[in-house]
């Protein structure tokens, strides 16, 4: 028997309440930590050494960071074990993660009373950048620095390679039958998670990735970003009855994609760190047959914006607006009531903290919303576990195209590998 439509709001209410607490309280020790290791910190001034040599597209590249402590004790800090990197070359800007080479276990560094730390860092310079680049520190006050890079050099045969490199290990070997790789990243998040309430029945995976069409550099002022912005994507989520005995996939959405991206719209705002709009067309379908098949087709935009917040922490906002085309009229023929056409994503944290990534929808039967927490697991595992821990809730409609008209809640916990 279906709850009182008051009791069922309650206990919705109290649920979201409930992940809300959670996720003020881990952000609010996240920031607390944050607070104290930045005023250790605070007194220190940096000096920005750019790499010395030509640099090599394509290649890593190191550079050099002097620290002083002008305080007079020493300071035990993790903010130094990776920095982010702006880089500009004419109309190009790319944002890279350095990591420090000289981090104790744990990530941290000493700063010793009164003196300089002296810290190396390595980054991988994008394959299209050469000539003059200007290299900024995005989490310290450090003025720009200029350095050189140019093309890599095709070795004239293999035995030259081979004489210069030795002996290759079995993932760069691979690697050089796959020259496009570079062009294959996430593009949805990737994750595995097990069904709490109401049980592991609700259990979901999902896959996901986007592939760049073209090579060529952006210029928003040339021909080359006509081209640039084509991808192809392809997304599968699966939802798995784990509590059976044959443990059956009760649904899977398989969703490819054509999408067009203008990664850089500047808006001359100072508090706007990135702004785009994405648009494309995607099919979505269940694979499956007969009464239980279900299929749609959409034609969406969706602009993107990131904003600044404090001390590496970020607020990206998305909303994404769509129509459907070609439906299924036989199988579902009313999707759009309840799953809506529009979808408002927030995406707040930090990229080696938490992050709270939630996506509402509105449509006629009612909102439907989608909570993912997570949180990197390296800090556990002296940076050796790369995957998230990850929580999922959700409650509304059309989670899984089979029952769309199913109003479901549910909660689910696992591990992704983007987020």
């Amino acid at each position: 028997m279906k709850k009182p439509l008051r009791n069922r709001y309650m206990s919705y209410a109290l649920k979201t309440t409930r992940l809300m607490v959670v996720f003020f309280v881990v952000l609010a020790l996240d920031a607390v930590a944050l607070h104290l290791t930045s005023a250790r910190a605070c007194t220190s001034t940096t000096f920005l050494v750019p790499p010395r040599e030509n640099a090599v597209a394509g290649q890593p590249t190191r550079f050099t960071l002097f620290v002083q402590n002008a305080g007079t004790t020493d300071v035990i800090t993790t903010d130094y074990d990776s920095v982010m990197v702006t880089l500009r070359v004419n109309e190009q800007t790319h944002v890279v993660r350095a990591i420090c080479m000289e981090t104790a276990p744990g990530g941290t560094v000493t700063l010793p009373a009164g003196g300089f730390a002296k810290l190396t860092y390595a980054f991988e310079l994008p394959q299209d950048m050469t000539g003059t680049i200007s290299l900024t520190l995005d989490d310290f006050k450090s003025s720009p620095v200029l350095f050189a890079a140019v093309p890599p050099v095709e070795p004239q045969n293999r035995e030259v390679e081979s004489a210069s490199q030795g002996q290759l290990v079995i993932g760069v070997k691979q690697n050089e039958f796959q020259p496009f790789l570079k062009n294959l990243s996430a593009y949805e998040p990737v994750y595995f998670l097990f069904g709490v309430d109401p049980g592991l029945k609700k259990s979901k995976f999902q896959v996901s990735f986007k592939y760049k069409l073209f090579n060529a550099p952006f210029d928003s002022r040339g021909l080359n970003s006509l081209v640039d912005g084509l991808h192809l994507a392809y997304t599968q989520t699966a939802y798995w009855d784990l509590k059976s005995t044959s443990k059956p996939f009760t649904d899977s959405s398989y969703k490819p994609e054509l999408f067009y991206l203008v990664p850089k719209i500047d808006l001359a705002l100072p508090w706007v760190k990135m702004f785009g709009v994405q648009g494309g067309f995607q099919h979505e379908s269940n694979g499956k047959s007969g009464d239980d098949s279900r299929s749609t087709n959409y034609i969406y935009i969706k602009p993107i914006m990131e904003i600044s917040l404090f001390d590496q922490a970020y607020l990206t906002v998305a909303p994404k607006l769509w129509t459907y085309v070609i439906n299924e009229d036989e199988s579902n023929p009313d999707l759009a009531d309840y799953r809506g056409y529009f979808d408002l994503q927030i995406q707040a944290g930090k990229p080696m903290g938490l992050c709270l990534n939630t996506h509402t929808r509105w449509a006629e039967a009612g909102p439907s919303i989608q909570a993912d927490l997570s949180y990197p697991l390296t800090s556990f595992f002296n940076n050796g576990l790369n995957l998230y821990l990850h929580f999922q809730y959700f409650n509304g409609y059309a989670e899984r195209l089979k029952a769309y008209s199913l109003k479901e809640e549910i909660f689910r916990v696992g591990f992704s590998l983007s987020r």
